[in-house]
């Protein structure tokens, strides 16, 4: 009886997790050298990024994934809130990283987990922007036909070594069309929801007590 009781209770803590969205565009893309974009990188062209728009509820952005071709500078991941034009404000900034291409292209996944707003528009991108040295490196980016995501679209700023220009200039949408990407949102968690996670882990402690 104790035992149902704790799967219940982890279950439903777990459930939301059971509905997370999915924006793709990777059904619309073959995945080869001939549906990219480029260049990215050092030392001019220092972001690429996409546009998304979130539904009538605050969800949490998991992960997203961008797919790439060799890169040797390293760049940041982040999101940002989207005026229309520019970041409004950047809400997620990662370590700066490169990586080691495994093939044509890579998948690098990010996972920001942050909350994000109701019937709102950000913008996820990776930028070399404040943290070039004299490395000059640039590659593709997987990019697919406009039609394939509706609540967004491919920007890029050729903003150089310069962050500033992040929010201040305004970003390029003239080429269309989506990056070949993917993010994960799910629901945001309910108060009541930490309540039954915590009482799951407690009762797993007494159990573990009274086993010893």
């Amino acid at each position: 009886m104790k035992k149902s009781l704790l799967a219940l209770l982890l279950s439903c803590a777990l459930a939301p997790a059971a509905y997370a969205d999915t924006i793709s565009t990777l059904d619309q893309w073959d995945g080869t050298i001939d549906s990219s974009v480029s260049p990215f990188g050092n030392p001019d062209t220092a972001t690429y990024g996409q546009t998304i728009t979130t539904g009538n509820v605050a969800q949490v952005l998991q992960s997203f994934t961008f797919n790439l071709t060799a890169l040797d500078a390293a760049f940041t991941v982040e999101v940002g809130t989207w005026t229309g034009s520019n970041v409004g404000e950047v809400i997620y900034r990662s370590d700066p990283f490169s990586f080691t291409a495994q093939s044509e292209f890579t998948a690098i996944t990010a996972t920001p987990d942050v909350t994000l707003n109701a019937n709102s528009q950000y913008v996820l991108y990776f930028t070399t922007s404040g943290i070039q040295d004299n490395t000059s490196s640039t590659n593709a980016w997987g990019f697919t036909a406009d039609t394939a995501y509706s609540g967004g679209t491919f920007v890029y700023l050729n903003n150089g070594n310069d962050r500033s220009q992040l929010t201040s200039a305004t970003w390029n949408s003239a080429l269309g069309g989506d990056l070949a990407f993917t993010a994960t949102l799910a629901p945001v968690p309910e108060p009541s929801t930490y309540g039954l996670l915590l009482a799951g882990l407690g009762l797993v402690g007494v159990f573990a007590r009274r086993r010893k």
